[in-house]
């Protein structure tokens, strides 16, 4: 069916302004008792890195109190191997670095005066040829653990990865790719070749050799498919629920350790692959409104995509209809019903998420714990 394929895109990253770095503090860190005790008890609760239109790097962190002075600290790999990059207070909640290893992927630490740490990287890999690479790392779940950076990924189409993107993933660890497109969508754009990168092919829907993309749907003047704003992806989300066989395959290699370093990919890295990691990240025990807030993060990558390919498609069909506009914006975003769909039909069909994990997908407790294992800090 043509509902089943036709996956667009959105986004642009917005960054925020670090504070002062260690040497224009001009003051030390409090060293009152009742601070004193407080850092016994005090944790770093977030961290983030986003690199500016410049090339800086902007990591932030937040803690649940005042950890004292705090020293930043970056590696290549994010269990180890730490060299210090600069010294500065837990309470300025930020800081300002050029990349310490261009072409690389970087990691940093944080460590604060209690000798609590955090780790974190971008979010999204800073690629040429890709606009919505993820790493899925650092997200807490319910128990208090962490995704392990640099193990799990999720993007969009990767025929357009230059040499040099292909030598940052490289450097980034990744060993397996998960391409849910389309035989026809594969075909047109074939995943590159990336020494030492296993890929596979694993289609999420048939293809039904009617079109799997917006240039076809254009072609065969269809329109009325489409239906209303929204509802193909809805029934999208829905389909991969009750068909959920290509996402069986993937969690069979993430059992593997050898595996790891996995991207998930179809041609937007939204809808299909959003739903692949929405998988991932439940059978983690990540909460489900983190699971949501990543799911929507394709809005802010893809912003720019989608607003262009929007403004293409008004243009080449001479669109003046508002329905019809709202129902192509619909196909290039993301929007919390298109999973929430899938939700409910996991609950609808399997009576909660967690029965469909273990039914629909043959997510055993014992699995389960073997995935937390490999992907948990």
């Amino acid at each position: 069916m043509l509902k089943k394929a036709i996956l667009l895109t959105a986004a642009a990253a917005a960054i925020g302004s670090p504070l002062s770095s260690y040497a224009a503090a001009g003051s030390s860190a409090s060293s009152s008792s009742v601070q004193s005790a407080a850092l016994k008890h005090a944790s770093f609760t977030d961290a983030s890195v986003v690199r500016s239109s410049s090339g800086t790097l902007v990591i932030k962190w937040s803690a649940s109190h005042d950890l004292g002075a705090a020293k930043v600290y970056w590696s290549t790999q994010p269990d180890g191997g730490w060299t210090e990059l600069a010294k500065t207070y837990s309470r300025f909640n930020g800081f300002v670095a050029q990349d310490p290893e261009p072409g690389s992927r970087v990691y940093f630490m944080i460590k604060g005066g209690d000798g609590s740490t955090v780790v974190t990287a971008e979010r999204k890999l800073p690629l040429k040829g890709a606009t919505n690479f993820r790493d899925l790392g650092g997200y807490k779940t319910t128990d208090g653990q962490s995704v392990k950076w640099g193990k799990l990924f999720r993007s969009d189409e990767l025929a357009g990865l230059t040499e040099e993107d292909k030598a940052y993933l490289q450097s980034a660890g990744l060993k397996t790719v998960v391409d849910y497109r389309t035989d026809s969508e594969a075909e047109a754009k074939p995943d590159p070749t990336i020494a030492g990168v296993t890929n596979l092919h694993i289609p999420a829907f048939k293809d039904t050799g009617s079109g799997t993309d917006l240039t076809s749907l254009l072609s065969s003047g269809g329109l009325d498919q489409l239906g209303e704003p929204g509802e193909m992806l809805e029934d999208a989300n829905r389909q991969m629920v009750q068909s959920p066989e290509a996402f069986k395959e993937m969690f069979d290699l993430l059992l593997d350790p050898d595996t790891a370093g996995l991207v998930q990919h179809c041609t937007a890295g939204k809808d299909r692959t959003g739903f692949g990691s929405a998988l991932v990240l439940l059978a983690l025990g990540v909460p489900k409104e983190t699971v949501v807030d990543d799911f929507m993060l394709s809005n802010v990558y893809r912003e720019a995509y989608n607003q262009a390919a929007l403004d293409s498609v008004v243009k080449q069909m001479n669109l003046t209809d508002e329905k019809t506009i709202e129902v192509f914006k619909a196909l290039m975003e993301v929007r919390k019903e298109y999973i929430e769909a899938a939700f409910n039909e996991m609950e609808k069909s399997y009576g909660s998420i967690d029965s469909f994990l273990e039914k629909g997908i043959g997510l055993t407790k014992e699995k389960r714990d073997q995935l937390k294992k490999l992907y948990l800090n």
